[in-house]
């Protein structure tokens, strides 16, 4: 497991399973994705934070007026759930 932190520190090169799980707790999204296909996809240098922006594509509540109220998040990288490392 990475050591929690803010999702914008956090690349693809510094998580190196093989699996990465994604899932949603309010529209209750969810699903595994292959690490070398994201970096595939995104490159390694890519961070959690832009990753966790692109799982959320089409989700009204990312783009919400207020602020970014999806409950996306990353559950393989424990308690760094939020944009900010906050829990979402």
């Amino acid at each position: 497991m990475v050591r929690p932190g803010r999702l914008s520190d956090l690349t693809l090169k510094d998580y190196r399973e093989p699996v990465i799980e994604f899932s949603c707790r309010r529209c209750d999204r969810h699903g595994s994705l292959e690490r070398k296909l994201l970096v595939k996809a995104f490159g390694a240098d890519v961070s959690f934070a832009v990753l966790r922006r692109r799982m959320a594509m089409g989700c009204e509540r990312m783009q919400a007026p207020e602020s970014d109220k999806c409950g996306a998040r990353f559950p393989c990288l424990g308690d760094t759930d939020g944009p900010d490392g906050s829990q979402a």
